[in-house]
Order: C-alpha cells, then sequence, then structure tokens
C-alpha cells in the first residue's frame, strides 16, 4: 500500500464534494426565498455597535481581502523556492491561482447583478442592474469566494488543517455578515463560487501529479 487514494475512494470524495456543494447552492435559493436575508439583516442591526462584533468584521474584512491573500501565496510560493520545496511552491502558485480565478469571477457577477449592499437600507432586490457602484456590489461576497477557494486548495494539500483554513473562511465569511457588508445569501453564494473554484484546482492539480509521476 502506498497511501494513496484508490479510485473507489476519489470518487467517494468527489461524490461528498459535489453533494456538499449541491446542498450549499441549494441553501443559497432557500435563503433568497423564503427572505431569510431580511430577517438576518436585521438580527444583525439588532445587535447594535458592539465592540466585539466591530473588531470581528474588520478582522475579516483584512484576512478575506485579495490583496492579503494574494500576498499570503506569493510569500508561500518564495518561501518554498528558497528552501528548495517545490511542493510548497507550487502549492502558492496554486492558492493563487484560486484566489484569482474566484475573485474575477465574483466581480463579474457583482457588476452584472447590482444587488445594493445592508448598510444602504433599500429593498434587497431593488435594481438589479449592470453597475460599476461599489455599494451594489453585495452578491456575492467576494470575500467569502476568495477564503473558501483558498481554503480548498490548502486543505487539499493539507487535509489535517483543513479544519484551520475552512474555520478562518467561515470566520471571514461571518465577519462580512456582521459587520452589514453583505447578506446571508452574499456569503453563502461567495462559499459556493469559491468552493468550487479550489476543488477544480486542486483536483487538477492532483491529476496533474498522478502523470508527473506516472511519467517518471
Amino acid at each position: 500500500m502506498n497511501g494513496r487514494p484508490t479510485s473507489a475512494g476519489r470518487l467517494r470524495g468527489l461524490a461528498w464534494s459535489l453533494g456538499g456543494l449541491l446542498a450549499l447552492a441549494g441553501l443559497v435559493v432557500l435563503v433568497i426565498f423564503l427572505d431569510w436575508d431580511a430577517a438576518a439583516a436585521r438580527a444583525v442591526r439588532s445587535l447594535g455597535d458592539n465592540p466585539v462584533l466591530k473588531d470581528w468584521g474588520t478582522a475579516a474584512y483584512w484576512l478575506g481581502l485579495g490583496g492579503v491573500q494574494i500576498a499570503f501565496c506569493v510569500l508561500l510560493a518564495l518561501i518554498g523556492w528558497l528552501r528548495r520545496r517545490p511542493s510548497l511552491r507550487r502549492l502558492g502558485f496554486l492558492g493563487l491561482a484560486a484566489v484569482v480565478v474566484s475573485g474575477l469571477a465574483t466581480q463579474v457577477f457583482k457588476h452584472l447583478v447590482g444587488r445594493p449592499r445592508p448598510r444602504l437600507h433599500q429593498p434587497i432586490w431593488q435594481g438589479l442592474m449592470p453597475t460599476f457602484d461599489s455599494d451594489w456590489h453585495s452578491f456575492p461576497s467576494g470575500h467569502a469566494a476568495t477564503s473558501f477557494a483558498l481554503a480548498a486548495v490548502l486543505a487539499s494539500r493539507y487535509p489535517d488543517w483543513g479544519f484551520l483554513f475552512y474555520g478562518l473562511a467561515v470566520f471571514v465569511a461571518c465577519g462580512r455578515l456582521l459587520s452589514g457588508s453583505h447578506y446571508l445569501s452574499d456569503t453563502l453564494a461567495g462559499a459556493v463560487l469559491g468552493l468550487m473554484v479550489g476543488w477544480l484546482l486542486a483536483a487538477w492539480d492532483r491529476r496533474r501529479r498522478r502523470v508527473a509521476e506516472a511519467a517518471a
């Protein structure tokens, strides 16, 4: 036994991933049609100006900021290059791709949908037209998308630390909700988009490594 997952194991993993992604996407639809966005926004506003939640929102903003995540991935790749660890260097580049692809995809949806952010106190789905105004770029959450995409890539290489990577992604998504920057469905949709990008890139990387090992 070489410790590598069998074909059956990979299929089971794929089934769980697809099932989880579909369940999360279904939850997005449920939240929108049952108007849980409004209820969640009212609950957040009822908390008032809580300093702990304010600090949470600030931390989530910086942890989920694309520029910060890109810098982290570049640093990871640089460390891998300096220490002559090709796997770490590749992980840095893969994480960079996950952040960039999910971030760009999110921006496309944001500009096309034009959903007002909770802090504007506008009807949740008012407008819905292409816009370049960032106050109307609520759906989906870019912070959530890039955080979950990066978490998926990191967890694929270090599965024992998956709880930490995904935990940080959840922390970011919740922080964006609590800060009034996004609705619940925004963060959930961002998570769906990010996971899809991250898992696809991770699957591509695993296949590429298997081909390279077979050819060696």
